[in-house]
Order: C-alpha cells, then sequence, then structure tokens
C-alpha cells in the first residue's frame, strides 16, 4: 500500500498530529553531505483514489508532492489550510 508522508499547513514545523489517520514513523533524511539522518514524520497510507477524495473531502485542500530527500517515503500530502507563501510587506514595491 503506498505510503505517504503527511503535514498540514498551519502546523508546518510542529511534531503536531496533522490528521486523524496519521501515525508517526521513523524514516531517514538526505542531508546536504550525502548522509542519511534519522527523522521522524507522520505517515498514512492509501491505495486507492477513492480513499484520496475521501481524505480530501475530509480535510480540504491537498497538495501532492515528491521529495527525493526522503528515499524510503519521496511522496508527500499537505492538508492546505492556511497559506504558506511568503507575503509581500506593505510598501515594498512588487518583484519584477
Amino acid at each position: 500500500m503506498p505510503e505517504f508522508r503527511v503535514e498540514r499547513t498551519s502546523l508546518r514545523g510542529s511534531l503536531e498530529k496533522p490528521c486523524d489517520e496519521a501515525v508517526l514513523k521513523e524514516t531517514r533524511e538526505t542531508t546536504g553531505e550525502d548522509s542519511l539522518k534519522p527523522r521522524e514524520v507522520w505517515v498514512i497510507n492509501m491505495d486507492l483514489l477513492d480513499e484520496m477524495i475521501t481524505f480530501r473531502d475530509k480535510y480540504g485542500e491537498l497538495i501532492l508532492d515528491h521529495d527525493p530527500t526522503f528515499p524510503q517515503i519521496p511522496d508527500s500530502i499537505e492538508i492546505y489550510d492556511d497559506w504558506r507563501e511568503t507575503k509581500r510587506e506593505s510598501g515594498s514595491p512588487a518583484p519584477h
């Protein structure tokens, strides 16, 4: 069954559980020195598109991604419940 790292935008950087279905799992993350360091991540298992749609209906907008720095679990689902884009400060010129 496919395994996905899962996080919630509003909890980025937190160890708080992002959804009811998530379980904590130890994996490895590639560092800049091409070595692997242990890392705990929240994961969920989904096998069918219907499961993904049910998950989306429960939690709202999702972002699917692939990150090769997690070679054991490269695919991820982000529950997009808050802005994560950099907001331009008022008075700052718009980027060209």
